[in-house]
Formats: structure tokens, C-alpha cells, sequence
């Protein structure tokens, strides 16, 4: 999701020119959705991604981080800048900020919507990213908290410390998928069944693959 934004040194992806709305210019090396991107195992240095990963529902997340991992080189980062939607939600009950800078607020949270894309599906925030990165093995997780004007954002950067089967991974998202039920009904449990499938879907071996270049 470069956008305008050429990262030296990065294979920069980004959908095609016709996608975007507001783009004055194109800076990606790859045109691509990113979901249809898949990498050789233990092969990348960096997966990075701004304002990007908020446009994912919570399953889909889940697939393309147990990817990612598996992309990673021992030791390779993981950069994701979310909005903070824990330092957004204090901004809408605080009673200082005018009407209008708390629809810019919910625009910075569920998007712009001028196109199909521009919608975010889940919120991210510190802890948030600390218990899911650490159940799907990554370390060092660092938050670094950012503002502009009324947006709020953090930066989640970590290593992969761990190497994880498929069937581990699996597991770890079945137990961090729990964590958003309401309680243990029949309803909610048909529910985390749904979104297990969905995740499984996504995070499987037979997902359309576009292989993008070496730099």
C-alpha cells in the first residue's frame, strides 16, 4: 500500500493506477492485491505495511499475519501502522473536541469510504497488537504512538522469534478468535466456526499466487 511513497530498497506494492481516487501519482514497483501475494518460506527481510492492515476483517488479518510469518526470515520485521483505536476512542468521549473533529475521528476509524476499499474492517491498538503478534510468534514487539491533526495512529514493529506449523498457527488463532465472542452460546460458537473456516480459506496452501519480482 505505498501509495504516492517509494520505499528504497522494498518491493513496493499497490493496486493498479485505476483503483485509486485521490493519487496524483503511482510509486509501486508491483501492482497487485495483496492477498493475492504469496512468498517462498523464510525469504523476506521486511513485510511493512501503512494504513493498510485496518482494511482487513479480523480472520483475513489473522491469515495474512500467520503468512507473513511464514514469508519472514528468522529474525525478519514485521512494521504495521494501524489507527490507535484505543487513543481514538478517548477522543470521541472526551467533551472538549467539536462535533466535527469527532467525525473526522470516525473517518480516520472506519474510513473514507469513496471506494470499495476504503473501508476498515477492525481496530487495532498497543495491547491489541502485543497479544495477537506474541500468540503467532513474533518478539520484540514495539508500539510507537503518532498524531496528526485529530488521527491518532501506532506503529507495531516485531521480529519472527519463533518458526510455527500450520496446525500451530491454526490453534493460536482459534484461541485469539475466542476472544471476541460474547460468551459461549450455541450462536457464538456457530460464529467463531465461521470465522475459523474464513481464516482457513485465506491462510491455505492453495491461494492464488503472484510472486513479486527481486529487487
Amino acid at each position: 500500500g505505498c501509495g504516492e511513497r517509494r520505499f528504497d530498497g522494498y518491493v513496493n506494492v499497490d493496486f493498479p493506477p485505476a483503483e485509486h481516487t485521490v493519487q496524483a501519482s503511482v510509486a509501486a514497483d508491483v501492482f497487485a492485491d495483496i492477498l493475492a501475494l504469496d512468498l517462498p518460506v523464510n525469504s523476506v527481510d521486511e513485510v511493512r505495511l501503512h494504513h493498510v492492515f485496518e482494511h482487513f476483517d479480523r480472520p483475513t488479518a489473522l491469515a495474512l499475519l500467520c503468512r507473513w510469518h511464514r514469508w519472514l526470515k528468522p529474525a525478519g520485521r514485521l512494521t504495521l501502522e494501524t489507527p490507535d483505536a484505543a487513543a481514538s476512542a478517548r477522543l470521541l468521549a472526551d467533551s472538549r473536541p467539536s462535533h466535527a473533529q469527532k467525525q473526522v475521528v470516525l473517518r480516520h476509524l472506519f474510513g473514507s469510504h469513496e471506494a470499495a476499499w476504503a473501508v476498515h474492517y477492525d481496530g487495532w491498538y498497543p495491547a491489541k497488537f502485543q497479544r495477537i503478534l506474541g500468540a503467532l510468534g513474533f518478539g520484540e514487539i514495539q508500539c510507537e504512538l503518532g498524531e496528526w491533526q485529530m488521527t491518532r495512529n501506532v506503529t507495531a514493529t516485531a521480529v519472527k522469534v519463533a518458526e510455527r506449523t500450520h496446525a500451530e498457527q491454526t490453534a493460536a488463532v482459534a484461541d485469539i478468535l475466542r476472544d471476541s465472542l460474547v460468551d459461549a452460546s450455541a450462536s457464538e460458537t456457530k460464529l467463531h466456526a465461521i470465522w475459523m473456516a474464513a481464516f482457513n480459506q485465506r491462510f491455505a496452501a492453495s491461494t492464488p499466487i503472484i510472486t513479486a519480482p527481486a529487487l
